[in-house]
């Protein structure tokens, strides 16, 4: 809720205490990547991803997102392999394309 209205503060205390509660729920570490993205505050939305991904290492939506954040921080090589492997966990998944794409692009 707090995240929709663009309270991003308010959503981040949220996800600390999501995870103080479970540290093993990925989801919460991702939605805090995005939220840090938003924001950005890259080399913490880059921890997120990461957790998320060590928490559930086919979680293809964090690989994408962790790709763009590397991209952003200039690590062009991890950001293509990261979008490598969301593509080999789910082909379907077009933002990773569009990724690559704007990647090559550049």
């Amino acid at each position: 809720m707090y995240y929709r209205q663009g309270d991003y503060a308010q959503a981040i205390v949220n996800y600390d205490k999501v995870i103080a509660i479970n540290p093993k729920y990925a989801e919460a570490y991702y939605n805090r990547g995005v939220i840090f993205t938003k924001q950005k505050k890259l080399p913490q939305a880059l921890s997120d991803f990461t957790k998320a991904i060590e928490l559930n290492p086919r979680y293809a939506d964090a690989l994408t997102n962790r790709a763009i954040v590397e991209d952003n921080l200039g690590e062009i090589n991890q950001a293509l392999l990261d979008d490598d492997k969301a593509i080999e966990i789910n082909p379907a998944l077009v933002p990773v394309y569009n990724n690559r794409a704007i990647i090559f692009y550049k």
